[in-house]
């Protein structure tokens, strides 16, 4: 191989953050120019890597420094977790890309910073529980990004869902779960390197009831876990899947990690600063997800999040 060149892990790109080096595929014995400097990689792109198994992309052995920088800069310290969540934790510290991208913006108001660390605290302390630190393991193995994923919508749920009123520790523990777990049927959705991504794409309605079945054979999960896991990807006008439910049959914590569900989706989606992606998913969120979502906590959801970013 071409000693110009130099490989770098998948684990150490920034999903979201715009690159600091030319990145580059080899594809038939070439090296071909995939995103230049400024460019991200967002969430999507980066789980159809995973998927189809590219370990690496490529950068000029010039560039390998400054590259090595930037990804180190935007690491995440992770809290410690107690030794029976050791091979989460190691496994998660190995995942060199940005976790909890949606909350790193230091705000000046210090409410609502001491809510976000509320927020952040009660989801890690929930990761601690066995039951969520051994799905998140599934999860993992099917994607680290999906996991990442995951804890934003977590945190983001937990977040809203205390901003909303809701502070009984019991309920803000079912939310982060259900937050936490909700793609965990992804893990049992059976993909194969022919599959073209139409078919990945159908497969992948099937995850709320993997996820659900999956949690039904688990002893001291709750039932409101759960449905969240069942449901959210239900629609409040019922458009939605698995089965297509409407309005007040979703249950109410499912509504609110829907919101958050789709905020982080659409996050990983836009580009520009983090400021600048927050600013415009809401945008989106509001002009685009009207019918789909509760539209009372639709409208507080939007509220709570212009005023935390």
């Amino acid at each position: 191989m071409n000693k110009k060149y130099a490989g770098c892990d998948l684990n150490e790109i920034i999903v979201g953050e715009p690159l600091p080096t030319t990145l580059y595929l080899f594809i038939n014995s070439k090296f071909i120019t995939y995103r230049t400097p400024g460019d991200i990689i967002d969430r999507n792109t980066y789980i159809r890597f995973e998927l189809k198994k590219v370990k690496n992309l490529y950068i000029k052995q010039e560039d390998l420094e400054k590259f090595k920088l930037w990804s180190k800069k935007h690491t995440p310290e992770l809290p410690g977790l107690p030794p029976e969540t050791q091979d989460f934790q190691e496994s998660r510290q190995a995942t060199q890309r940005k976790m909890l991208d949606i909350f790193q913006s230091n705000h000046p108001d210090k409410a609502i910073t001491l809510a976000m660390g509320a927020s952040k605290k009660l989801v890690f302390e929930v990761i601690k529980f066995p039951y969520t630190a051994h799905n998140l393991t599934l999860l993992q193995l099917y994607s680290r990004g999906a996991v990442d994923h995951s804890v934003n919508v977590s945190v983001l749920s937990v977040y809203i869902a205390m901003q909303m009123g809701y502070s009984h520790a019991v309920t803000l523990q079912h939310i982060g779960a259900g937050g936490l777990l909700h793609d965990v049927g992804k893990s049992k959705v059976l993909i194969k390197d022919e599959d073209t991504e139409e078919i990945v794409r159908d497969k992948m309605i099937e995850h709320p009831m993997l996820g659900a079945a999956l949690l039904e054979g688990q002893e001291k999960i709750p039932n409101e876990v759960r449905t969240i896991v069942s449901q959210h990807h239900e629609c409040f006008d019922g458009s939605g899947y698995p089965n297509r439910l409407r309005g007040n049959a979703i249950y109410d914590l499912t509504r609110i990690v829907s919101i958050a569900n789709v905020f982080d989706d659409l996050m990983g989606e836009v580009r520009g600063t983090i400021y600048e992606r927050q600013k415009e998913a809401i945008e989106l969120l509001d002009t685009n997800y009207y019918n789909l979502f509760d539209p009372e906590k639709l409208d507080k959801s939007i509220k709570i999040l212009k005023k935390g970013f």
